[in-house]
């Protein structure tokens, strides 16, 4: 697998479930969520593209007031774009995703795939879609919040951001077993809620996935990933 040398994606960690990605040509944010009453991220979050992967508020979170003052794209399922537009969302920014149907725009493109999730109150289920991300010469698997794989263990990804934990999410051990199956570069855990869950995550994948880094991100750290001469993967995490 060969890119073009210059490419760079830089990704940033605002907690939670919450990412920034940032190439030469676009940026996106991931599940701007809003945890215990307080927004994850910035209103004034400067962003071409916001994605949330559910219409749950800590997916939604602040979008349409970042989307208001960064003139952002809003993109999600139909209930999470409702959710957006009932919080004023401008509907010229608003976009439907379809589970398998491409969203391109240049310097990035997004594939869809309807996962399902726990309703955090009701335990209901409801739609939550996984991402498969083509920015900055980088292929990243994001799922979001959820206990379905769907097709990601088959994916090619250099960057696989999975969410760990209980109940609602994947346990330590189908999360490892996820990226031991798709082989990403680097395997970011999410959503954990204990320090236990994340040493287990990096101890196994240590184990018993060569070949792929485990990556523990803290909130506010920027993971800059390249391709340099054309085919030697580089990171750096600061």
């Amino acid at each position: 697998m060969t890119n073009g040398s210059g490419q760079l994606l830089n990704i940033t960690y605002f907690g939670r479930t919450s990412f920034g990605l940032e190439s030469k040509d676009t940026s996106v944010l991931l599940n701007p969520g809003i945890w215990d009453g307080k927004p994850v991220v910035p209103d004034d979050r400067d962003v071409r593209i916001i994605v949330a992967t559910n219409h749950f508020d800590d997916a939604v979170g602040n979008a349409a007031a970042i989307s208001s003052k960064s003139k952002g794209w809003i993109l999600g399922n139909e209930q999470t774009i409702e959710k957006a537009k009932s919080q004023g969302g401008k509907p010229w920014l608003l976009h439907v995703l379809k589970p398998e149907e491409t969203y391109q725009i240049p310097g990035l493109k997004i594939v869809p795939y309807s996962l399902q999730r726990a309703d955090p109150k009701s335990g209901e289920k409801s739609q939550n879609l996984g991402l498969y991300i083509e920015m900055g010469g980088m292929k990243v698997s994001y799922l979001g919040d959820t206990v379905v794989r769907g097709p990601f263990g088959q994916i090619e990804a250099d960057v696989m951001i999975v969410p760990v934990g209980d109940g609602e999410v994947f346990a330590v051990k189908d999360a490892v077993s996820l990226c031991i199956d798709a082989k990403p570069r680097i395997g970011i855990p999410v959503r954990w809620t204990t320090q236990e869950q994340s040493s287990r995550f990096r101890k196994y994948l240590e184990q018993f996935a060569s070949g792929t880094i485990p990556m523990i991100m803290e909130p506010k750290q920027v993971l800059e990933i390249q391709w340099a001469a054309g085919n030697e993967f580089r990171y750096k995490l600061s």
